[in-house]
């Protein structure tokens, strides 16, 4: 039987590889949502508190139309669409791409202010929320309009500036934003709350996002404000575009093909790969040329004997039947010659050597005899010592019984 291509201990270590990585492949294709996608974040596709599903799902119910747009956000606004930008994520968008996003005719965007931690006993909760720095609210006005200044303010705000009649409801702190060169559409002492930049476009800036979020657009007039905000940018009829890709949202490819190399398909892709590699080397046996079968065993005695010359070479025991053949010669020879009966071992082997001397015999038994004893002490890789003393033993049978003249040559 040939030896297994790998060890048990290879093999169960491959194996044990193979089940961990499907089990990790099944628990990130189980999560849901998408890489780099913050679920309980700043978006319409979460609920928690600081999320924008309420708003959303308000605009839908009022007959709006609405798309959460993750890729491609300015070919789908039309000719009255209005484009929201809000709270984006500087991780998770370009500074290019975003500047990309602002050309749009009407836009309303939404300075960021709040993080969380998603709760893990509750899916889609926040566990805790927290201030962002006003350095990333500041980064996403710089985009936009230069020399203004975000602020938090602690005290209730007073609202002396408000065009659209809707009074905002905001907990502490407020987001403001000061130094602006806007018009101010919803203002007090402290700052601005919500601004329109004096351009051809229809660009609004919303410093507090908590009049759309979850938590607060159930305060006070916050829906209405938003709503008002809403109509006021976009057309009759006019679509509401939720830009998603600012928060890691991006569409699936169309090519299926593509899918086997991004995250977490490519995990799948890896664990194929391997396996069939793996398949490959264990049933791989060459390389190059085949390997030729092994002759058949032929029939007759000369393949007898030469299988049995076969055996006796492989298992190494030329020395043992060389001694075997001399004892059985110099046995079968004594006792052609009618050696005296008694005789052995020594004894015997001056017999012989007397007869051979009287017979002529060119060979010396005892000689032969002495060199076979001496065989343990050669190497067993040196056949040629064999060889010979195989051949000198069966002469000097053949010249002692037959005579030396009948075979003194072809010796």
């Amino acid at each position: 039987m040939s030896e297994p291509v790998f060890s048990r201990r290879v093999l169960v270590g491959w194996v044990g590889a193979a089940i961990a990585t499907f089990a990790v492949s099944l628990y990130f294709m189980g999560r849901g949502g998408e890489p780099g996608a913050d679920a309980v974040g700043p978006s319409t596709y979460s609920r928690s508190a600081i999320g924008h599903a309420g708003i959303a799902d308000t605009l839908q119910r009022l007959g709006v139309p609405l798309v959460k747009s993750r890729n491609n956000s300015a070919d789908k606004l039309g000719k009255d669409g209005v484009l929201v930008l809000a709270e984006p994520r500087p991780s998770a968008v370009s500074e290019p791409a975003l500047r990309a996003l602002l050309d749009a005719r009407a836009m309303l965007l939404v300075l960021p202010k709040w993080t969380g931690r998603a709760s893990e006993q509750h899916p889609g909760w926040l566990a805790t929320a927290e201030e962002k720095p006003t350095s990333e609210a500041q980064w996403v006005l710089n985009l936009i309009v230069s020399g203004g200044e975000v602020v938090r303010q602690r005290e209730a705000p007073v609202w002396g500036t408000n065009l659209l009649g809707r009074k905002p409801q905001l907990a502490s702190p407020v987001q403001l934003m000061r130094s602006v060169p806007m018009r101010a559409i919803v203002a007090g002492p402290a700052g601005i709350l919500l601004g329109e930049l004096n351009r051809n476009r229809a660009i609004w800036v919303l410093a507090d996002p908590d009049v759309i979020a979850n938590h607060g657009i159930g305060e006070g007039e916050n829906a209405a404000l938003a709503l008002a905000i809403i109509n006021r940018l976009r057309g009759r009829n006019g679509t509401v575009v939720f830009d998603e890709t600012i928060h890691g949202y991006v569409a699936q490819p169309t090519n299926p093909l593509a899918l086997l190399v991004q995250f977490p398909f490519v995990v799948a892709t890896v664990q194929v790969a391997a396996a069939l590699a793996l398949l490959l080397w264990a049933t791989m046996a060459r390389f190059g040329a085949p390997q030729s079968a092994p002759p058949p065993l032929s029939a007759g005695r000369q393949g007898l004997l030469q299988n049995v010359a076969q055996l006796i070479a492989f298992a190494g025991h030329q020395q043992v039947m060389v001694r075997r053949y001399v004892q059985e010669t110099v046995r079968e020879t004594a006792r052609q010659l009618h050696a005296p009966r008694g005789l052995s071992g020594q004894g015997l082997a001056v017999w012989l050597t007397r007869v051979g001397e009287a017979r002529g015999v060119s060979v010396d038994c005892a000689t032969i005899i002495g060199e076979v004893e001496q065989l343990a002490d050669r190497r067993r890789g040196d056949l040629t010592p064999l060889v010979r003393i195989a051949r000198d033993i069966h002469r000097w049978r053949r010249e002692i019984v037959d005579g030396r003249s009948r075979h003194s040559h072809g010796h």
